[in-house]
């Protein structure tokens, strides 16, 4: 591996057009098992996982790649609750619901990481906040990211400031009128408070520059984010020695199925030698992330933001291929997963 930037990609295209227009096979997820089959956890499943929790837990609130809709897993998201404190990053669509479905209070949100400016990641950043408002999201909650999420937040709370105002004068509120944004340009600490340090890198994710990637010191867990990113050494680094890793994940060899079933149905935009080499310029195929966790040392791999994000891979062939290279524990991510 290497921190080197790889080659351009040619011109960004969808996903969605042919890889959801490919059947999924729904898997039924058995409650009661961290490693059951299937996209997901039931929301009574996550919130028996947290209910009298010690320590800080992860939750996954979305777990498959790119903007698809009406797919099984929902867009990238996640939140971290530590000592009452909820920490969102990435804020793929059905992010607010998914929230509400852990059963954590919208009250304990203390600040939303954005790691890039896909629609998969930030499209329901400004919903959340809104929404969130509503339900007792604090007005102090802070915001980081990428340039330029200060004017993507002043332009979307200009935008729904009348809707605010109504709420506001119906319902006798504090009105949301800002939010505290600090954008991330640079690799290095980002912020912290009593329960974490956050620390970011920059990761390549062509075109899109800057994307990052983002580590969580808690006092009592490392959990370290590799936001969407070809193979990069400079993950490993960040991740080293943290307890949890959660990767971006690339199964070619269902995706390149996936893609000729969509070519051989008409209607693709380019020939399957190109996509493909776009989508190895800014994702990591299965066995890098292998190789990454360990020589990261991290004690539990969480493979998300599957590529591509169909129902019918089972478990141990998401994990098989990863396996190879990682010794450690493998966790196969399912939407309201608590880890």
């Amino acid at each position: 591996m290497s921190d080197k930037p790889l080659r351009s990609a040619p011109s960004r295209r969808s996903l969605l057009t042919g890889l959801l227009a490919a059947p999924a096979l729904a898997a039924t997820v058995q409650p009661g098992t961290a490693q059951a089959e299937g996209p997901r956890w039931t929301p009574q499943q996550a919130q028996a996982a947290l209910k009298d929790a010690k320590g800080t837990k992860l939750v996954l609130l979305g777990t498959g790649a790119g903007p698809g809709v009406g797919q099984s897993r929902n867009m990238t998201s996640h939140v971290m609750l530590s000592n009452g404190a909820a920490y969102v990053l990435d804020c793929g669509m059905g992010v607010t619901n998914q929230f509400a479905r852990t059963g954590i209070p919208f009250r304990a949100l203390k600040s939303i990481f954005i790691t890039h400016h896909h629609a998969d990641h930030n499209i329901e950043y400004g919903p959340l906040l809104v929404v969130g408002w509503i339900h007792a999201l604090p007005l102090d909650v802070r915001a980081f990211g990428p340039p330029p999420l200060k004017q993507m937040t002043e332009d979307f709370m200009r935008a729904y400031k009348q809707t605010v105002d109504f709420w506001a004068e119906d319902f006798r509120m504090k009105p949301l009128t800002s939010v505290n944004v600090q954008e991330i340009s640079a690799a290095g600490p980002v912020t912290q408070d009593d329960n974490v340090k956050v620390s970011a890198i920059l990761v390549e994710h062509p075109p899109v520059k800057p994307a990052l990637g983002y580590r969580f010191d808690f006092k009592d867990r490392s959990i370290a984010f590799s936001g969407d990113t070809a193979p990069l050494e400079a993950v490993a680094e960040m991740a080293k020695g943290a307890d949890v890793l959660v990767h971006e994940t690339m199964y070619v060899p269902a995706l390149e199925t996936t893609l000729r079933a969509a070519i051989a149905r008409g209607g693709w935009p380019m020939t399957f030698d190109v996509f493909m080499a776009h989508m190895k310029a800014d994702h990591t195929p299965s066995e890098d992330v292998g190789r990454i966790a360990q020589e990261a040392g991290v004690k539990t791999l969480v493979l998300s933001h599957l590529t591509p994000p169909i129902d019918s891979i089972d478990d141990e062939t998401w994990r098989a291929p990863v396996a190879k290279y990682f010794k450690g524990e493998i966790i196969v991510g399912k939407d309201l997963m608590v880890v």
